[in-house]
C-alpha cells in the first residue's frame, strides 16, 4: 500500500475531478487553493510517483507541452487551442478509422487531434 500526503491526496483529488488532460503548472495551479505552499517540484515529483503507480498517464500531443490525466478516463482524442495552449478532450471516436489502413495492415491503436482556438481565444480574438 502507498502512503498518501497531504499533497499527494490533494493531487490525485485533481486528477479525479479534471475534465481535460492538465500540465504540471495547471495542476500546481489548482493544487494550490487547498495547499497554498505547493512547489512545482512537489507536483512533478508525485506526477512521476501516480505515472510509476499507473494511477495517471502521459497525454503528448504534438504540438503541446505534456499534459497528464488519470489513467481512469476512457479512449478519447484531444483537441489543442493553439492560442491558450489548453488541451481539451474531444467527445466521441471516429467510425471506420481501422478502414484507412493499406489493405493487410492491422491497426493496433490511433490518435486524433484538432488544432485550432477553445471557445474562449475565439471569442477573444473576435473582439480584436
Amino acid at each position: 500500500m502507498i502512503y498518501l500526503t497531504q499533497q499527494k491526496r490533494v493531487l490525485a483529488s485533481i486528477f479525479e475531478k479534471a475534465d481535460r488532460p492538465l500540465t504540471p503548472v495547471e495542476i500546481c495551479e489548482r493544487a494550490r487553493t487547498d495547499l497554498p505552499s505547493l512547489g512545482i517540484a512537489t507536483v512533478y515529483r508525485a506526477i512521476k510517483q501516480f505515472l510509476e503507480d499507473g494511477q495517471v498517464r502521459l497525454v503528448e500531443v504534438p504540438g503541446a507541452a505534456p499534459h497528464y490525466e488519470s489513467a481512469a478516463r476512457h479512449h478519447h482524442h484531444f483537441f489543442v487551442c493553439q492560442s491558450c495552449k489548453r488541451l481539451f478532450d474531444l467527445i466521441g471516436c471516429v467510425r471506420g478509422v481501422k478502414s484507412l489502413a493499406p489493405q493487410g495492415f492491422r491497426v493496433k491503436q490511433h490518435e486524433i487531434v484538432l488544432y485550432g482556438e477553445c471557445s474562449s481565444c475565439a471569442v477573444d480574438s473576435s473582439k480584436s
